[in-house]
């Protein structure tokens, strides 16, 4: 998962990207001082920043900040004159609130102005805002915690800027307080202690506090581990991140940072916030559970937004959610199929085990199937995770294996060299990788990216005297596609031919030698498409694809009255455990509500159906050990641990109930 706020749009002009971009992030500096108190939940911020206008804020300028403890005092003035007054606020798609400062006459591009401020953010939570007697997370992607500059570019689209400069951080001497990828120093008195950070390259900032334990790994790239005292961790957790690190660096360029911190987020405040992991520039952000086993895929992905979302920023709209997200899945997939290569063909069809398993192929089907898709130039919303992150990274696998691997990889080293001053747009990204592949891949890219869909076929064969006759008929619109074939004889031999099809309809004839019992077309599921072994499932759950988008938007109370509907429909051959996710979205939708007894009878009904699927079945009872615990109920609670433990077990602990149940046991008996 990334931070980033990417609602943006493209220009084809490249001067007058670069420019507007250069214009984006003109000089912004910050000096601010937080006051961390994490038992009286304060978070007291004072301090000032300046910047220069852009052509496209000569008129106004807007300052984002988080609803905090009382009104904020802002004052912001240019010029040695006070140039602008409040004249309006509104909230923004994040709840944070906008403030606009508009000016009684344009100023000129470059004029100086410089706002004051001082508030206490407070403990109200937020997104990626949360402050309590023992941790506190404030990351600036998702939560304005510090005063954020809006950046208008020339096509009207919003995006923080980033600044440079010094932050100091006061807390308790027993607390540690992190941020990554800056120069530290520190100061100790009367049991406080003054953490200093400086930015000499310009970032968002993200701040954690907690009693963190610290380890180190040497590398190319140093490795921190940020862990609280109690967490029991993977003993490979640190080597194995820095071998992702180099392994990445090799096929995305080098990373020009000082270190590299893994932090360790309290399960409480993972399953309270719904982050499964995050990326920040230096560091990732990784769930109490997820440290007790590595997973490649996981930390591969949120490593990989250290290049794409991080070190290269993107602009504009289209393909907006390529560039970060389809990217930094793509890398994860790169991960998996050089350190745990047997599981690759498993992430590409079903899922990684333990990882997301709608972050695959079926995942996309499954929405398709909902008619929950847009084009991966066009991807909005809630849709640049579901549909990046499962048809657009196996896209990007796809035109990796089209162009060659190294190819590609080349492509992806030039644009993180020559795009680290300024933002990448989707045109240039096409255009460099045709620049590597030597011609036009025009064709690839209108019909991956900028239709909706992928291919369906259907295949046949038959065995002449002169060969395997091997016939491809595409349903809907034609692709262009180099199919592998799998062609296994009775001896049990397997050889891979390619056939081509750009037709809908393509017949082959491939000189064989031995009597041949099956062929297969694209067995390892390198192209996207709608495979027959996958096809059945995705269309019955695709239901259940509706229910979570609906509930990601948070819109609650549609997504209850959709599933009551489905299952008040009936579900008849129930093959695929469709009625019991939608009784656990159910419980899930009632307990948000905070109707614990609602949730609670919905769980209870979803584990006594007949059909219950392994990668659901370990949270639900999760989520009713939750609701014990609350009550103090401990005949339920064993019962739902015990089950949610067995059922894990028998799923590979693929849901790491182990550290979830102490977590929540921990808390239970105090």
């Amino acid at each position: 998962m990334d931070f980033r706020t990417k609602f943006k749009y493209v220009f084809t002009c490249c001067m007058l990207i670069c420019s507007t971009i250069v214009y984006g992030q003109k000089n912004l500096h910050y000096n601010l001082h937080v006051d961390a108190d994490l038992p009286q939940k304060t978070f007291k911020v004072k301090g000032d920043l300046w910047f220069e206008t852009t052509e496209q804020s000569r008129d106004s300028v807007e300052i984002v900040l988080s609803k905090g403890k009382g009104e904020a005092q802002l004052d912001l003035s240019g010029m040695a004159l006070h140039i602008a007054q409040k004249l309006d606020t509104f909230r923004n798609a994040s709840n944070d609130i906008v403030y606009r400062f508009r000016f009684p006459k344009k100023l000129d591009a470059g004029t100086r102005l410089q706002l004051k401020y001082e508030y206490d953010r407070g403990s109200v939570p937020s997104f990626q805002y949360s402050l309590d007697a023992n941790f506190c997370m404030a990351s600036g992607y998702g939560s304005a915690w510090y005063p954020q500059v809006n950046r208008v570019d020339q096509d009207g689209s919003k995006g923080y800027m980033r600044g440079a400069g010094q932050i100091s951080v006061s807390t308790k001497a027993v607390l540690t307080a992190i941020m990554a990828a800056s120069k530290l120093d520190t100061v100790s008195s009367a049991g406080m202690k003054t953490y200093r950070f400086t930015y000499d390259r310009p970032d968002i900032f993200s701040l954690y506090i907690a009693n963190y334990q610290v380890n180190h790994h040497s590398g190319t790239i140093p490795c921190y581990t940020y862990t609280l005292k109690t967490t029991v961790c993977d003993p490979k957790l640190i080597t194995n991140t820095s071998e992702v690190i180099a392994f990445l660096t090799e096929k995305f360029g080098a990373l020009h940072i000082p270190n590299f911190s893994i932090i360790e987020l309290p399960e409480y405040v993972a399953e309270q916030t719904g982050i499964g992991g995050a990326s920040l520039l230096g560091g990732i952000l990784i769930p109490t559970s997820e440290l007790r086993r590595f997973n490649y895929a996981l930390f591969g992905h949120e490593v990989s937004h250290q290049w794409w979302g991080n070190l290269i920023e993107s602009t504009g709209t289209k393909g907006n959610a390529m560039l970060s997200e389809g990217l930094a899945q793509y890398g994860s997939l790169q991960v998996v199929d050089h350190f745990d290569q047997k599981n690759a063909i498993l992430y590409r069809k079903t899922g990684y085990p333990g990882y997301i398993s709608d972050q695959s192929g079926i995942g996309y089907l499954k929405n398709a199937s909902a008619g929950i898709d847009e084009p991966l130039t066009d991807l909005k919303g809630s849709n640049e995770h579901i549909i990046a992150d499962s048809k657009g990274f196996l896209v990007l696998e796809l035109l990796s294996n089209t162009i060659g691997k190294e190819k590609f990889h080349a492509a992806l080293k030039q644009i993180t060299t020559k795009y680290t001053q300024s933002r990448l747009n989707w045109a240039s990204f096409v255009q460099e990788i045709e620049k590597a592949h030597g011609s036009s891949l025009g064709w690839f890219f209108k019909q991956w990216c900028e239709q909706t869909g992928v291919p369906d076929w259907t295949s046949s064969w038959t065995q002449l005297p002169e060969g395997l006759q091997v016939q491809i008929a595409q349903q809907g619109p034609v692709y262009r596609l180099s199919i592998e074939l799998q062609i296994v004889f009775m001896d049990n031999t397997v050889v891979i031919r390619k056939m081509e099809v750009n037709a809908r309809n393509t017949t082959m004839v491939i000189p064989v030698k031995g009597k041949v019992k099956s062929v297969s077309p694209d067995p390892e599921f390198k192209i996207p498409h709608w495979a027959p072994d996958l096809a059945e499932q995705a269309r019955a759950l695709g239901k259940t694809a509706t229910i979570q988008k609906l509930r990601m938007e948070q819109k609650f109370q549609e997504a209850e009255k959709l599933a009551l509907s489905y299952i008040g429909n009936g579900i008849p051959d129930d093959r695929f455990g469709l009625e019991f996710k939608l009784l656990y979205y159910l419980g899930r939708i009632k307990a948000n509500e905070g109707k614990t007894d609602e949730a609670l009878a919905y769980y209870k009904r979803a584990v006594q159906m007949a059909v219950r699927t392994p990668d659901f079945l370990a949270y639900t009872y999760f989520r009713i050990a939750q609701i014990a615990a609350g009550r103090k109920d401990q005949a339920l609670f064993h019962w739902a641990k015990e089950n949610a433990l067995s059922a894990d077990a028998l799923n590979k602990e693929a849901d790491h109930m182990i550290p979830k149940m102490e977590n929540l046991e921990n808390g239970f008996t105090k």
